[in-house]
């Protein structure tokens, strides 16, 4: 099974304490025809990373994991909800999970230790320049 991620689990030091072993099968992907925003309601009231429909894309990456993994994001990620995307690797498409935000407001700032540390994944994992760029100008 592949997992879609697009925000704080790019960031390796992360992903490695909740997905152990599994950092090594990361992927750059695109997620076509969403958007990332950051409106996840957090505990500080500000917005954690999340996708909406709609957008010109989202990239990220994807890590093999198995159901036991998903059980346990499942858990640590209360405010998220996962579901079934088509993702592009590499040009050909497959099937994955990812999360969505369940309370999320447009009213809230985004969180700037979260968009630091995407920043730092996205880096980590080579993805686009531009899309770099235009997470830096969320800071």
């Amino acid at each position: 099974m592949l997992l879609f991620v697009y925000g704080t689990l790019m960031d390796l030091e992360k992903a490695g304490r909740i997905l152990k072993g599994k950092v090594k099968s990361a992927k750059v992907a695109f997620l076509p025809d969403y958007e990332l925003t950051f409106n996840v309601v957090s505990e500080f009231g500000t917005g954690n990373p999340n996708i909406k429909k709609g957008g010109r894309g989202v990239w990220g990456i994807v890590y093999e994991v198995d159901e036991r993994d998903l059980n346990k994001l499942d858990k640590v990620s209360p405010r998220y909800e996962r579901i079934k995307v088509r993702v592009l690797i590499d040009g050909k498409e497959f099937e994955a999970w990812t999360y969505i935000g369940k309370k999320v407001s447009d009213d809230i700032p985004p969180d700037k230790s979260c968009i630091e540390r995407v920043i730092k994944g996205a880096r980590t994992h080579g993805l686009p320049e531009e899309y770099i760029k235009w997470l830096e100008s969320l800071l």
